[in-house]
């Protein structure tokens, strides 16, 4: 069947009404056939019906609570000394020992909009450790932000440039982080992946973290 995968395609299976026509004669009529087609659609309208692909909305969805629920059953931990790609539509878990891992986005002709990618840490960076999280020569999108603690309850940021920073650094320092409940999303908006970080101190949090997105 020929799946309607956007409005236009729904306008092509109708004629638009004769100007002198009756609302009687306005009404649409489907032949069975295109009554399928709809009804058998990527963009299901039937009550209770699912979207089965990416679909962009214009404007915000409502519901009674505001938020959405992931169907993830888990988690995924990922694995010490790791280097290794990360999968879209996941929730991961930081290396449990709190070491150096390299961990790749899905490339860009491999990503749909509205990918996203959720990196957890529940142990904090080892200090002079490196966790870094990137594609070489796939940007992060400008003004992705990585927000650091620069001193007990003060943060800095740090900002993709958008032309040169493939690669996000998580950099573990005493007393400043990574620490645990530190916290990164990546979405991907259908032609850059974008990451928004938000981290925890660690020790005491006197000293200022140094994570950063980087070119290396």
């Amino acid at each position: 069947m020929a799946k309607i995968k956007d409005i236009a395609g729904l306008k092509r299976m109708f004629k638009a009404p004769d100007p002198t026509a009756t609302a009687r004669e306005s009404q649409i009529k489907l032949s069975k056939g295109q009554y399928d087609d709809l009804c058998s659609s990527v963009l299901n309208l039937t009550d209770g019906g699912t979207v089965t692909s990416a679909t962009t909305f214009s404007a915000g969805l409502a519901n009674p609570t505001g938020l959405g629920a992931p169907t993830l059953t888990a988690k995924t931990q990922i694995a010490n000394a790791a280097s290794t790609a990360l999968v879209a539509n996941s929730h991961n878990l930081m290396p449990a020992d709190g070491n150096a891992c390299t961990l790749t986005l899905p490339t860009q002709a491999a990503s749909t909009a509205g990918d996203v990618i959720i990196l957890e840490w529940a142990v904090a960076i080892g200090n002079g450790q490196t966790q870094k999280i990137g594609t070489a020569g796939e940007f992060f999108m400008a003004k992705s932000s990585i927000y650091r603690r620069a001193a007990v309850e003060i943060f800095s940021v740090d900002q993709a440039d958008g032309t040169g920073d493939d690669f996000a650094n998580f950099i573990g320092l005493t007393n400043a982080g990574p620490g645990i409940g530190s916290y990164a999303v990546c979405t991907y908006n259908g032609s850059t992946w974008r990451m928004e970080a938000r981290l925890t101190s660690s020790g005491n949090g006197s000293a200022a973290n140094l994570s950063v997105f980087a070119t290396t």
